[in-house]
């Protein structure tokens, strides 16, 4: 700020006497100059001044709040995860492993797991479940049905009257059009048009 005053002086007196050695002053045309000039300096450098020491208060006002402001932070609320969620989708992928479905008989209702089964055969509007541990339940319910609940699983419907769980079929036999073996040394027939799906899903 000192730097400016003494710039704006020098300017002035400098600026003075160049106006006066131009028009051929006398010595009190020069003074009257020089006084005009500093009062012309002094007014708008004195506003100038008050402006800027406003200004400087201002902002050392802002930056510093009073003792008794309370200053108040308007953070956004932190978001905790849920842990219900979690938990659930956890316990679904667990469970993907051992899904389970109901099979209705006369007396009770029999649960088993999906990887149990080896076999469904239609009987009428009957199916006949076989398992791994060669056991056999016959439902009151159509192979359809069964089918359209087991395929998302990997099952697959090898005949008209036959839907099998590729993991236990042993080999394809080059018999009467294609046949499965299953483990179980059951052979079970491939319809023509279900012949590729088949291959498909055992890798051919």
């Amino acid at each position: 700020m000192r730097n400016k005053i003494v710039f704006g002086l020098t300017f002035i007196v400098a600026y003075g006497i160049q106006v006066a050695h131009a028009a051929m002053l006398g010595a009190p045309e020069i003074i009257m100059l020089l006084v005009a000039g500093l009062v012309f300096f002094g007014f708008f450098g004195g506003i100038f001044m008050l402006i800027y020491f406003l200004i400087k208060k201002n902002q050392t006002t802002s930056s510093n709040p009073a003792p008794n402001t309370v200053a108040i932070n308007f953070a956004p609320p932190l978001t905790y995860p849920n842990s219900t969620i979690e938990e659930t989708t956890d316990k679904k992928e667990i469970g993907k492993g051992n899904v389970r479905i109901a099979l209705p008989q006369q007396h009770e209702i029999r649960y088993v797991g999906i990887e149990e089964i080896v076999r469904c055969e239609a009987d009428n509007n009957y199916t006949n479940f076989f398992f791994n541990d060669g056991d056999q339940l016959l439902i009151s319910k159509s192979l359809k049905e069964y089918s359209d609940l087991l395929k998302p699983h990997g099952f697959v419907r090898a005949h008209q009257s036959h839907l099998v769980n590729p993991k236990f079929v042993k080999s394809w036999l080059k018999e009467d059009g294609g046949t499965l073996l299953m483990d179980s040394g059951d052979k079970i027939p491939v319809s023509k048009p279900n012949r590729e799906l088949v291959k498909e899903v055992l890798g051919k």
